[in-house]
């Protein structure tokens, strides 16, 4: 890691301002240290450094840590500044982070988006769900991760609360490259963001909800011994979506500006969308799953592929059950560190 580009990042988020010992950069450090020391408190944390007082130069600290000033680090910093850290390394190291690429595969990436909820001990966020019949519901913070799935690392991490739904974070995945193709699960059911994605050149591929409503339009055969069915289907939506007032609405609106100064008005829309459905037997051959694309000709991609892209999605499970175990595995442990230290600041 460049210290002379993380001091510059600090310097233009403004994290050291007021700021005597403990700059971004050794803050960084000690966050690391923590990590991967696998620490859970900052007593801990300041005992582990007292023990290396000798060794503290060679890490660029050249002051012992308190444990008050890294407990007013912790809430005064904020956690943008390790993830633009974070994706300073990814932008310099992704390209050589995985080497045995097929050309098909460089030429059309794999993005997996999902999120994982996180309870808190106090009700400090409000939690996703209904009140528990006995206690009280805890409070929860939501991680919504964007992952490349040929080098296995987010590229995009967004913390909310546990009640805010999957599908309104899904305005993000506008930012990616044109044409990438997405998976996610069946929280992100959403017909007219699904055809804004297709309209804006997106592909995506995910599983279809056991209750969805749909309209047959063409029967396709099915070559592969475990495709059941390869169907186009037109669902029909209706909906409230909310937009910005236009300057003409503003003219006549009347009463107090919000403190954001943007008005919003709730529009309806309707509309209907065709994408592609796939049933295919499980792999125990019991059960059957029901997935949709918008992948529509078999030439581009057959149905086995786009079960076998959707079946590529578990890294973002794995991945994100490894942030709860101890620290030991290199691949992501700068995310770690973001990661924990936002959920510090909670």
């Amino acid at each position: 890691m460049d210290r002379s580009k993380i001091n510059t990042l600090a310097s233009k988020s403004g994290t050291n301002y007021y700021t005597k010992h403990l700059d971004g950069y050794s803050h960084l450090v000690v966050m690391l240290y923590a990590v991967l020391s696998n620490l859970r408190s900052l007593r801990e944390t300041c005992l582990g450094f007292a023990a290396n007082a000798t060794r503290m130069n060679h890490l660029g600290i050249d002051h012992m840590i308190c444990r008050s000033t890294l407990s007013d680090a912790n809430k005064r910093r904020k956690s943008s500044f390790f993830g633009s850290i974070y994706r300073m390394l990814y932008k310099r190291y992704a390209p050589v982070l995985s080497d045995s690429l097929t050309k098909r595969e460089v030429s059309t990436k794999l993005y997996v988006m999902d999120s994982t909820t996180i309870s808190l001990f106090s009700q400090i966020l409000r939690g996703v769900g209904r009140n528990p019949n006995n206690g009280k519901k805890k409070g929860g913070i939501k991680a919504h991760t964007i992952i490349e799935e040929s080098i296995d690392l987010p590229v995009f991490v967004d913390y909310t609360e546990g009640i805010v739904h999957d599908h309104e974070v899904m305005e993000r995945l506008f930012a990616l490259p044109y044409g990438s193709f997405i998976t996610f699960d069946m929280g992100y059911t959403d017909y007219q963001l699904w055809k804004r994605l297709d309209e804006a050149g997106y592909k995506f591929v995910c599983r279809l909800k056991d209750n969805a409503k749909f309209k047959i339009i063409e029967q396709r055969k099915c070559p592969e011994k475990d495709i059941i069915a390869d169907q186009i289907i037109e669902f029909t939506y209706d909906k409230y979506v909310e937009r910005p007032m236009t300057d003409e609405e503003l003219k006549h609106h009347r009463g107090r500006r919000p403190n954001s100064g943007v008005i919003t008005v709730k529009e309806r829309v309707q509309g209907t969308y065709r994408c592609r459905r796939i049933v295919r037997r499980t792999d125990d051959g019991k059960d059957t799953i029901q997935f949709v694309t918008n992948v529509l000709d078999p030439e581009e991609m057959s149905a086995e592929q786009l079960c076998e892209t959707y079946r590529r999605r578990w890294s973002i499970e794995s991945l994100v059950s490894s942030h709860f175990r101890p620290v030991g595995v290199p691949t992501g442990f700068i995310f770690r560190v973001y990661y924990k230290f936002s959920i510090n600041l909670c």
